[in-house]
């Protein structure tokens, strides 16, 4: 006899309601979707070649792998620019109108971006190496973020090669098809070439900006299950991704309506004018996954060298952090990258919030007391230092540092203090001397464009600019970027002394 199964009028009540309850689920998701997709349309203005283009020519790491040359990425790069220059800026159609515009062939802004080396691979060779440096931009961003470290490095008689990650440098629609992999690929294809220019016994250093910085962890993680890769013997860090916001992986699902032309608006959290030669403003949905897939990677790799016992064979760290960050917080990379790779001869290095002249009413107490949950642990597996006010009304600085597993504290006074209206560094000021003269807040002379983005004093009404008031009011600039050059310095000689 069949037995055949049958549900009881309860069973088959709860299934309905699970049925019911799945409807439901989906037809939330389905209205954030189409809610989200409708705002970005309405919101966002129209979109220009730049953000809908594909250009063919760039580099993947499932074409191209990072088996290729870096000789030959470079190659890739030159055809790369001319289908840019082609297909944009020699098209009167595509060609942007705006006078400040990236795109226009006839601004200032479109002559930096195509005619100077910084939104490419670029090399700095000294008159003696001794040593070599890879060095690799955050997201959107580019080589030139790099810059003051890298003539810095080349002064101190590194070898210094500056990364274009795929992606950046041409349009921001090449954000939206770029992968984390590709990234990662030229960067090992990249840090090849830069090792072999190091000399037997000479120091290799691996060094990122943002994402960047979270791509050189990955790599040195990678060295150390793969004899063949060359292990840094330094890190060098600049406001590392170590963690980011899952918000990421809520956009891509918004974005899941942009095939149709009606939503392609979709693919864009952003879509600005852009003025700036060096950093796309208009950001991808793509852009904000992909760097979210490769922290979840980096935290992954993290953990399993941890619990392999493999962490104590990375190569020291020398980080610099803004205490205040939109992106990353200090006391992820402290608790998430600093901790658990436990180095006495690693440093991170914490820009605080201005103390004086009233500031602390006014800041936000969130980021400083997480922070202060890892300053207030009895003693630290690593150098900790932080560049702040000397006292609650000064706005001099100084550094106070604490030794690796121990409690007391040094102070050094720099000599400097916190500029005018200046209350805190963040994510994006970190890499660049306060004189730089694109983005300084106290350029030694006028800026290429004839100012400089980077000290801009914006008053006016709200509402009145085509850019948020807030893009132009973040600070740019390191006022402390002394204590970088110091820091960078000293572990060279050290490094050399080995």
């Amino acid at each position: 006899m069949k037995l055949v199964p049958t549900l009881t009028s309860g069973g088959m009540h709860l299934v309905r309601w699970a049925a019911y309850a799945g409807v439901l689920v989906l037809a939330v998701l389905a209205t954030i979707v189409l809610v989200f997709a409708v705002q970005a349309r309405v919101r966002l203005p129209e979109l220009h070649a730049w953000h809908t283009m594909a250009l063919a020519e760039e580099f993947s790491a499932r074409r191209d792998g990072p088996s290729m040359s870096f000789d030959d990425y470079r190659k890739l790069e030159d055809r790369l620019f001319s289908d840019l220059r082609r297909r944009v800026l020699d098209d009167p159609a595509a060609a942007d109108t705006y006078a400040l515009g990236r795109y226009n062939p006839r601004s200032p802004t479109a002559r930096l971006a195509l005619e100077t080396p910084y939104n490419r691979s670029y090399e700095l060779v000294p008159p003696e190496i001794r040593g070599a440096a890879l060095l690799v931009h955050g997201l959107s961003d580019s080589p030139y973020s790099m810059r003051a470290v890298a003539e810095l490095l080349r002064d101190e008689g590194f070898y210094v090669l500056v990364l274009r990650l795929p992606g950046h440098g041409t349009v921001p629609a090449a954000l939206r098809d770029v992968q984390w992999e590709d990234w990662s690929a030229a960067v090992t294809l990249a840090a090849r070439h830069a090792a072999a220019r190091a000399g037997a016994g000479q120091p290799f250093y691996a060094g990122g900006y943002s994402t960047g910085g979270a791509l050189m962890v990955l790599y040195a993680l990678r060295s150390l299950k793969d004899p063949s890769v060359r292990a840094p013997d330094r890190l060098l860090l600049f406001s590392p991704a170590i963690g980011i916001s899952r918000f990421a992986v809520l956009t891509n699902v918004v974005a899941g309506l942009s095939f149709l032309p009606y939503f392609e608006k979709a693919k864009w959290l952003d879509v600005l004018p852009e003025y700036d030669p060096y950093k796309y403003n208009s950001f991808p949905v793509n852009a904000a996954n992909q760097i979210y897939g490769l922290t979840q990677t980096l935290q992954v790799e993290l953990a399993r060298a941890q619990a392999g016992g493999s962490l104590a064979r990375m190569p020291p760290m020398l980080a610099f952090q803004s205490l205040v960050d939109a992106t990353v917080t200090a006391a992820d990379v402290a608790g998430r990258l600093f901790m658990p790779i436990a180095s006495d001869r690693s440093e991170l290095v914490v820009f605080d919030v201005n103390h004086g002249k009233g500031w602390d009413a006014l800041i936000a107490s969130g980021p400083r007391e997480a922070f202060g949950r890892i300053v207030a642990a009895p003693a630290l597996p690593f150098r900790l230092t932080l560049v702040g006010s000397t006292g609650p009304d000064s706005t001099a600085v100084a550094t106070f540092t604490r030794e690796a597993k121990h409690k007391e504290v040094d102070v050094e006074e720099l000599g400097l203090a916190w500029p005018l209206g200046v209350f805190s560094l963040g994510h994006v000021a970190v890499p660049f001397p306060p004189d730089d003269p694109l983005y300084g807040i106290a350029p030694t002379a006028a800026g290429p464009l004839g100012f400089s983005l980077g000290n801009l004093a914006t008053r006016g009404e709200p509402g009145a600019l085509v850019v948020p008031a807030s893009t132009l009011e973040r600070l740019r600039s390191n006022p402390f970027f002394a204590v970088i050059r110091e820091r960078i310095a000293a572990g060279a000689a050290a490094d050399r002394a080995r």
